[in-house]
């Protein structure tokens, strides 16, 4: 996959937003070093690559993520580009050094900050109407990596008449109220595919590009890539069955306070750290 990443772009248009920052102080999770064992449950004919706050559509340090989005006749799914070569990186070294004694924490592109992101550690896969999420949280808290599933979210996309070339596509504008925000969408419907990023669908053509009023959080399609993608399950076995309130009460206290969370003592002191950051995230309820 990392020379996926490098060559994957054909038309790519710059962009700045004020866009909701990672944290500064949460760790990455481990990286999976059984990324090679995988169940597949179908086979995409579409992936869609979609930046995540990127300064510049045209660099990739610049994003907070990379993101694919992999449609199948029954299956698709939506995870990590950046996360998903990390592993993959890892579990390869570790098969060439068996003895190391310490192995490896970030292999390949990473975008711009190395810290841990919800929007960046979550893989969703749809299948029937319905989607299962499975959260991955950071550092010390893997013990927490939790699923959920729920039909899936369609919202009330109210369809307008402007229009907007994304990555070489006439698109469409829609705008919505969804899980406590408001936001714009730009769909093509050359695309008769009615998903996008995230948990984002419902619209009469592929979303390729949705933000927030605040533009705290943009998604936009970088390339469309056509051919035959496996689209591949992990061992989810460790991950605790959770509901969505719940993993989103969790994953808001990590980005607030992740050393209380995280239960962190002073190494002088012994007592427990606590810092405190304002977070805005983009599901909101």
């Amino acid at each position: 996959m990392a020379y996926i990443l490098m060559t994957l772009f054909s038309v790519l248009f710059a962009t700045s937003t004020v866009a909701q920052p990672k944290q500064t102080k949460i760790y990455l999770p481990d990286p999976r070093l059984d990324a090679d064992k995988f169940e597949v449950l179908d086979t995409a004919y579409l992936r869609v690559s979609y930046a995540l706050n990127a300064d510049d559509l045209a660099d990739l340090s610049t994003y907070i993520d990379l993101q694919y989005l992999e449609i199948g006749e029954r299956f698709s799914k939506y995870y990590s580009a950046f996360i998903s070569n990390c592993d993959s990186l890892c579990t390869e070294w570790l098969k060439q050094h068996p003895q190391a004694q310490s192995r490896p924490s970030v292999m390949g592109e990473m975008g711009k900050k190395l810290y841990w992101s919800e929007y960046q550690s979550s893989e969703i896969f749809r299948h029937g109407g319905r989607q299962t999420v499975y959260a991955r949280m950071p550092g010390y808290l893997k013990r927490f990596d939790s699923w959920y599933a729920e039909p899936y979210p369609l919202p009330r996309w109210e369809i307008g008449n402007d229009t907007l070339t994304v990555c070489g596509y006439l698109c469409q504008n829609a705008t919505c109220s969804f899980r406590g925000r408001d936001f714009t969408a730009w769909f093509a419907p050359e695309i008769p595919v009615a998903q996008g990023p995230w948990t984002f669908g419902g619209l009469p053509g592929l979303i390729l590009k949705v933000y927030d009023a605040e533009k705290l959080y943009t998604f936009e399609c970088v390339s469309i890539a056509q051919g035959a993608f496996p689209i591949k399950k992990l061992d989810y076995s460790s991950y605790r069955q959770e509901n969505r309130t719940r993993i989103l009460e969790l994953q808001r206290k990590i980005n607030e306070n992740y050393y209380q969370v995280a239960q962190i003592r002073d190494l002088k002191t012994g007592k427990l750290r606590s810092r405190f950051t304002p977070y805005k995230p983009l599901e909101l309820e």
